[in-house]
């Protein structure tokens, strides 16, 4: 028998993230372009997102170059950002503020894990176009329920916040780890301490 879903945020009943949502104004557009193994995942931020951030776009897929979205952000490419540590990418130091010169439209996101994304990035030579950006000095990643080998990466969620504190020149949008923090809370109350510890190595 299946298990009943909130109607809301989509997730069992017994792990219900709601109460702890937030609502916020993102300081621009935020575009996903979110790979389709991620739409699998049970405990994906990407969702949260959506729930708790706007104005946020998801579009699912590897080759986005035909996408109308896409086509239509492109015609004015100079206040779009592309969040990846590319050759050539400029950073946004954590902690500090955007320049006031600094016009940020659309933020672009690329989601997966670090092998999919630089796929995703690759394929698209249209990213490759646009002005990169690179978060510099963020903190240890608090997703600890999915195991990463990239020293420094964080997900989505995170780094989404991270972007938008820059931009804002706030530290508003660190509510968005109250929901996310939730979800890794249930997740390890749910697989149990020595479980966790035994495939994650956290303490």
């Amino acid at each position: 028998m299946p298990r009943k879903l909130c109607n809301r945020c989509l997730r069992p009943l017994n792990v219900c993230l709601c109460e702890h949502l937030v609502n916020l104004q993102a300081p621009c557009r935020v575009l996903i372009l979110q790979h389709p193994s991620e739409q699998k995942q049970p405990l994906a931020t990407v969702p949260i997102l959506k729930l708790c951030l706007s104005p946020v776009d998801v579009l699912v897929g590897e080759d986005f170059s035909n996408e109308a979205v896409v086509k239509a952000l492109l015609k004015q490419p100079e206040n779009i950002r592309v969040l990846f540590p590319g050759e050539n990418a400029s950073s946004w130091r954590v902690g500090r503020s955007a320049d006031s010169s600094e016009r940020v439209d659309t933020l672009i996101v690329l989601d997966g894990t670090w092998r999919k994304a630089k796929k995703m990035w690759f394929v698209n030579e249209w990213l490759q176009a646009l002005p990169a950006v690179n978060l510099l000095g963020a903190p240890k990643s608090q997703y600890q329920i999915r195991s990463s080998t990239i020293t420094g990466g964080v997900s989505t969620l995170e780094a989404v916040a991270l972007s938008c504190n820059y931009l804002a020149g706030s530290s508003d949008f660190d509510e968005l780890n109250k929901p996310f923090n939730a979800m890794i809370d249930m997740q390890i109350k749910k697989m149990g301490q020595e479980i966790f510890q035994a495939h994650y190595g956290q303490g």
